[in-house]
This record gives C-alpha cells, structure tokens and sequence, in this order.
C-alpha cells in the first residue's frame, strides 16, 4: 500500500484517528511506519496528562497500519485482538509510536492465514514524547481477517480514488 493511501485511511477515513488528532508522519520502504498523537486538549485527562485510552489508540493504530501496509484492503483487514500497556512516565504533550513490520513477517502472516484460515502477529510498541523519552511500552497482538464484504467497496473506493 502506498503512502498516500495509509495517510488516506488514518486521517482521512479514521473518525477516531481524526477525534484524537492522530497523523502519519512516516511510511518508509524498510516497513517503518510512525504516528503522532497531536498535543490536543481533548487527548488530555483530568490531571492535563494524555489519557490512558488516547495512547492505547495511537499503538492500537500504529501496530494495524505497519501490517495493514503491506496487505490489499479489499482481501484482508488487521484487527487488535490484544493490547497491555505499561505506563512508565507522565505522558505530556506530542507522542510518537514507530513500528517496523517488514513484508516477509506479512508474508509469513499470509501464509499462516491461508493454511489455518487465522493468523496473529504479536508485536512490543513503545510511545515516546518530543524529547524521545519512553513514557509507555505496549505488547499487541493483531489478527489477520478477510475483509467482509460490507467493507469492500468501500476500500476500493479509497485505493481507487483520484
């Protein structure tokens, strides 16, 4: 999948990722994918710190889109099926997650799927704020589905669009 079009699926048909003020910063060829939680008010919690359930989303989505990068929309989506996080420092301001899937580990993944009818990838993400200090680590895990139907048109809409 192309740049344009993870940037296309995060932010621009993502309500969540646009209510949390969430970007794609990069997509590298290696399989890098890096996110950022916007220093965004609603983001915050009571104390003015980024809400627990706001960084949950930002590895949620980061660790989906670095598998979803190299699959077809139309045929397979990513699901978190797992998610523990350890919160390790205040979280304040703008929060960055980078993930490296590569596409043999999607290979592997595909192949599994095609031989079991189901496949899980369990992968360690790691928040840090604009200081590059770690102030949560995650384990996820994420299972490859079919995409239903319900939902192919309209990822064909997106891959397709001009």
């Amino acid at each position: 999948m192309d740049a344009e079009l993870m940037v296309k699926m995060v932010e621009g048909a993502c309500p969540f990722a646009q209510r949390s003020h969430m970007r794609v910063t990069r997509v590298g060829g290696e399989g890098y994918i890096t996110m950022i939680l916007e220093d965004e008010p609603s983001n915050y919690n009571a104390f003015g710190l980024v809400h627990a359930g706001a960084m949950c989303g930002l590895v949620e989505t980061a660790g989906g889109m670095a598998i979803f990068n190299y699959l077809d929309p139309t045929e397979f989506v990513v699901l978190n099926s797992m998610l523990t996080i350890r919160f390790i420092a205040m979280p304040m301001g703008e929060l960055r997650c980078s993930v490296r899937v590569t596409r043999e580990e999607v290979d592997v993944l595909v192949e599994e799927f095609r031989i079991n009818g189901k496949a899980d990838k369990a992968m360690d993400l790691k928040i840090l704020d604009a200081d590059g200090k770690m102030v949560a680590q995650a384990q996820a895990t994420f299972r490859l589905m079919v995409t239903p139907d319900m939902f192919k048109e309209r990822f064909a809409g997106m891959m397709y669009a001009g």
